[in-house]
């Protein structure tokens, strides 16, 4: 399956958005789904988990320029909010530009959503 591109919410100075109605939101996903999303060094992922069950957020390091890799899989709480990030690019961002994640289970009632502060006050 291919994976699904997130669209980036820019968040900054002029308002507030809602992150439940946003677009870039994975939700209802199939267990096993791969997500990936533009990446500046300034986005992070806002992950709402309800409350039947938890997600593992695996995350795909790339090599940096010194052979550095990492592993990144959290497991947010049922029925929390989490912040995922933010990415350093020489370490997470593939050829063009995106970090990559997979969704090991998928729930229901969990989503996701991508947000980089813009233009900060």
């Amino acid at each position: 399956m291919a994976a699904t591109t997130l669209v980036v919410t820019d968040i900054d100075r002029a308002g507030i958005v809602s992150i439940a109605a946003g677009n870039a939101k994975a939700t209802n996903t199939a267990a096993g789904s791969d997500y990936l999303f533009p990446n500046d060094g300034k986005t992070v992922l806002f992950v709402v988990v309800g409350a039947v069950g938890a997600d593992t957020y695996t995350f795909t390091a790339v090599k940096d320029k010194y052979g550095r890799t990492e592993t990144l899989a959290p497991v947010p709480a049922i029925s929390t909010t989490a912040i995922l990030g933010p990415f350093l690019p020489d370490l997470w961002n593939d050829i063009a530009g995106r970090v990559t994640f997979n969704l090991g289970a998928g729930q229901a009632t969990n989503f996701v959503h991508a947000v980089r502060v813009a233009n900060p006050s």
